[in-house]
């Protein structure tokens, strides 16, 4: 008997908690602005609802038990290890549940401070200058309240609903990089000595088509494997950047053939919110996607395959996530006064920008080499980027970047098992050459990613002792 009211008392405050509540009540609004059918409506109010109750059923074990580990939490109510790590993450964003130890030995207890205000909107992120421009607030929002302009995003307080899906959405308001490491991995990482997280093989590489390697921005990897996918069938369409004016403002774009897929090669070096995609992918009903993109925008399509799974099913089937290296991006502004000030050339005369061995390079169409260090231009970058811990997309499928590969080729790191299928398929088929990637510059890799980690973790860790939201790494 005392289990069974332990689970009515569990739906009871699920069916009330203020995600369920905010969403239950706001259905005409959903409904009236199309992103979502009513099935579609009802089957993530259901979902909801079941992930609230499982919450619940997490902390009454912890508040009973005084303290528990992950292992004793899912001994207790028969849910996977993962299930309890996303639950115990979401508690203590929340404010429910302190942690105790780290990775596998972490001991969780109830917390006895005030818990944080209802999920808020995203505007608080954007007000701490933490926005990294992904636009996964945009394609989260089930009533198109959040629109990307001035290379942020807006939020129509009119048409809001705070039901607080843009909160659980955004990379920056927690990261759970231990679980997303797991997941990508199949068991715990330590992701203290573990600096590039986990990943299968690592290899130089280089697209074996010549028409791709023409218009690549190093090896071609990128832009290779999504023409084997296009050829074969496995994917309905991309999500790419493509530069849409002389000065290089960059446009997001649903690719749907090889020949718009060659329009988007080369990196932009400049903020695109990418995932704000996923809608277009729903509105031209389609369904098999691939997405592209820097760390914080991998990190917003893992946060949704696990904390709000049913929406992103409504939204497309991401086939696969290729991730690209990133060390820091740029606004528009910051380009062109790197461009204008610190290289001398005008933005509209660049055809090609790239970063390799510390220096900041354009290349203009009189054929013009230009370079700055990059430690010169740091303070550039756009602010988020100095409090992002991933250098080597961590969690993609496959992983692509310039560092440790020679001019023309570019460094791979095959992570998950989906990733390794789709190279070594698309290796066969001649659409890729390949080597391993030498010692040598898996070592400068990992120092540089190391690096990074440490540099931006501790800028967190400034930012909580001055009483600053900061992320919360999880």
């Amino acid at each position: 008997m005392e289990g069974f009211r332990k689970k009515v008392d569990a739906i009871v405050e699920a069916a009330d908690s203020f995600r369920v509540r905010a969403f239950f009540y706001g259905e005409e609004e959903v409904i009236n602005a199309g992103k979502l059918t009513k099935e579609e409506f009802d089957r993530y109010l259901e979902y909801l609802l079941d992930d609230e109750f499982k919450r619940r059923i997490v902390l009454k074990i912890i508040c009973e038990e005084g303290e528990a580990t992950i292992g004793q939490i899912a001994d207790k109510t028969g849910f996977s290890r993962i299930e309890v790590l996303k639950h115990v993450n979401l508690l203590e964003y929340e404010g429910n549940v302190k942690r105790r130890g780290s990775n596998g030995n972490a001991v969780f207890t109830a917390s006895e401070g005030k818990t944080r205000s209802a999920y808020e909107k995203i505007k608080f992120i954007v007000d701490a200058g933490l926005c990294t421009g992904c636009g996964s607030c945009v394609s989260a929002c089930p009533v198109s309240a959040i629109r990307f302009a001035d290379e942020k995003p807006m939020i129509d307080e009119e048409t809001c609903i705070g039901c607080g899906i843009c909160n659980v959405h955004c990379p920056r308001t927690f990261l759970p990089a231990s679980l997303l490491g797991e997941i990508v991995k199949g068991e715990p990482v330590d992701l203290e000595v573990e600096p590039l997280s986990y990943f299968r093989k690592a290899y130089t590489a280089q697209s074996a088509k010549e028409k791709i390697r023409m218009v690549c921005q190093d090896g071609g990897v990128v832009t290779a494997l999504l023409a084997y996918l296009f050829d074969q069938n496995i994917i309905d369409c991309a999500i790419g950047v493509r530069r849409a004016s002389e000065d290089w403002r960059p446009e997001v774009t649903l690719v749907t053939n090889i020949d718009e897929l060659l329009e988007t090669a080369g990196t932009k070096y400049t903020i695109a919110p990418s995932i704000s995609a996923l809608n277009t992918v729903k509105e031209k009903g389609l369904r098999r996607v691939a997405i592209v993109g820097v760390p914080c925008q991998i990190h917003a399509v893992r946060k949704a395959e696990i904390y709000s799974s049913e929406l992103l099913r409504s939204l497309g089937e991401p086939v696969i996530l290729i991730g690209i290296f990133c060390m820091e991006n740029f606004s528009h502004k910051a380009l062109r006064e790197i461009t204008e000030n610190h290289l001398g050339v005008s933005l509209e005369d660049v055809i090609k920008f790239n970063i390799d061995k510390g220096k900041f390079f354009a290349y203009t169409k009189k054929g013009e080499e230009k370079a700055v260090p990059i430690k010169e231009i740091a303070k550039l970058a756009r602010h988020a980027c100095h409090y992002c811990p991933d250098l080597t997309n961590e969690f993609a499928d496959i992983s692509v970047g310039s560092i440790g590969s020679a001019a023309g080729w570019s460094t791979v790191l095959v992570r998950t098992q989906k990733g390794e299928k789709i190279f070594e398929e698309a290796l066969k088929a001649g659409y890729i050459t390949a080597e391993p990637l030498p010692e040598a510059s898996m070592k400068t890799l990992q120092k540089l990613a190391k690096g990074k980690r440490e540099r931006n973790l501790n800028a967190l860790e400034r930012r909580r002792e001055e009483r600053q939201y900061a992320t919360l790494i999880l």
